[in-house]
């Protein structure tokens, strides 16, 4: 199945970093012409611009200039590029077609499409759906080099009948005529506000997953999440509920006992038991909504109950998202990483097995931290770091949190962390923060979480 063309014959592409570059590589290769238009120095970009030289395409440093966007037939805009840059909203205006690279995606396959979003558990929930249906799986972090955008997935796997898709918030911004056979909804809280300045525009934007369903789609939709539940409760399609607190009419959800399901006869109509906790891998016990959402998700797109059961039993988790780093003289070592925002940590706290040491701080990005006062109560003691320490260093004030430490750096905090805990808990680095104001990135701060933690002594 080859890819289907589009109707412009000169592209001009926002963003030339890793999704920018996927993007001129697909183009490319079905005869495009492409100018590239970055806003940062070309001395920043010296890598992406031998990319582009051995592509042939052209490129303009310094803006989004509308004059240079102006001259092609279609503007196809990164992730990473705000969908409102003032350029890219006088183009629309002027009626220049202007798509995301999932929208350009979507056009160009008829692939059935698996689409996840949500504000925490999108990659875990992605990977195990992936592995359940045993399909291609496009990472959305694709533009900060950590994943495959959609749209060289497509490209490189022409013949596959679905494939899985991460879809963030910046992605959906874009759409137009994306459609998603199925479509899943995880969560929504306060993140991005640089991008969603507002709570009700960023459950709005977060809500266009499900725009262009139609009534013989299929939708996944977390019952605990208040907002997520308002969205979902509308939808036309053939729908469940994902619950840890209550037993929907259809869906999947859990009990002490283990996980069930009640499925639409639409999708095979089946009901029971899936697995029990003694089934599930160690590392889904403690990412339970992910789990759920995921089973929910691959079994209304036609997985074998066999197979979701195997992939349950055998996954191992996902690097930065409560991986288990080590065990050392009684004490559990966490690495969640990746948690940069509070309900990602308030998941972190409230699904370890144990009491917790939480390490936490960076830049939390002016968000409300007050909603984690309820669960900075059940920690054993809070070690802080980076920019908003002392936000979050408030927030345990009004929590009560009795033993609470301020550390210059990972490694000092590591070692408050141990000196705090006590035998049997769990020494979680959660951090509810980005980590630019001490790490290029999320990884490399969970990257030096492990050194540090393989280096203890013993």
């Amino acid at each position: 199945m080859a890819l289907k063309d589009i109707p412009a014959e000169r592209v001009a592409v926002c963003g030339a970093g890793y999704s920018g570059q996927a993007i001129t590589r697909t183009l490319r290769r079905m005869g495009k012409q492409v100018v590239v238009t970055d806003s940062r120095p070309a001395e920043k970009l010296e890598a992406a611009a031998r990319v582009f030289a051995d592509l042939e395409a052209e490129v303009h440093y310094g803006a989004h200039d509308e004059a240079v966007l102006a001259g092609t037939d279609l503007v196809v805009v990164s992730p990473g590029v705000p969908f409102d840059t003032p350029s890219l909203v006088s183009l629309r205006q002027r009626g220049v077609p202007v798509w995301g690279e999932v929208e350009l995606a979507a056009r160009l396959s008829d692939a059935r499409l698996v689409g996840v979003t949500g504000t925490k558990g999108k990659s875990t929930t992605c990977a195990l759906v992936s592995l359940m249906l045993d399909a291609p799986l496009a990472n959305s972090e694709a533009y900060a080099a950590r994943g495959v955008p959609l749209v060289e997935l497509l490209a490189d796997n022409p013949d596959a009948p679905v494939v899985v898709v991460e879809i963030t918030s910046y992605q959906l911004e874009s759409i137009e005529t994306l459609r998603l056979w199925v479509a899943a909804l995880l969560n929504i809280a306060e993140d991005h506000t640089d991008r969603h300045p507002t709570r009700e525009s960023y459950i709005a934007v977060k809500s266009r997953i499900f725009e262009n369903q139609q009534a013989d789609d299929r939708s996944v939709y977390n019952l605990d999440d208040p907002a997520v539940r308002a969205v979902g409760e509308r939808l036309k399609t053939t729908r469940i509920g994902v619950s840890e607190r209550e037993e929907p009419e259809l869906g999947v959800w859990s009990t002490p006992e283990g996980i069930f399901a009640r499925l639409p006869q639409a999708v095979g109509g089946f009901a029971g038991r899936l697995a029990g906790w003694d089934a599930v891998a160690p590392a889904l016990r403690v990412l339970r909504p992910s789990l759920l959402a995921a089973l929910g998700t691959a079994l209304m797109a036609g997985a074998d109950v066999a197979a979701a059961r195997r992939v349950v039993s055998e996954f191992e988790g996902l690097p930065h998202r409560m991986e288990r780093v080590r065990e050392w003289r009684g004490l559990t070592f966490v690495n969640d990483s990746k948690a940069t925002n509070p309900l990602a940590t308030e998941n972190a706290i409230r699904q370890s097995p144990a009491p917790v040491v939480l390490i936490a701080g960076g830049q939390t990005k002016g968000i409300d931290l007050a909603p984690l006062a309820e669960p900075f109560r059940r920690l054993r003691a809070l070690v802080l770091i980076g920019q908003d320490a002392r936000l979050l260093g408030a927030v345990a004030g009004t929590a009560g949190v009795r033993a609470v430490r301020y550390a210059a750096d990972l490694e000092a905090a590591v070692g408050a962390a141990v000196e705090l805990a006590e035998p049997g808990d769990w020494v979680v680095l959660s951090p509810c923060g980005a980590s630019f104001d001490m790490f290029e990135n999320f990884a490399a701060r969970g990257e030096r979480f492990r050194e540090i933690v393989h280096a203890l002594p013993g």
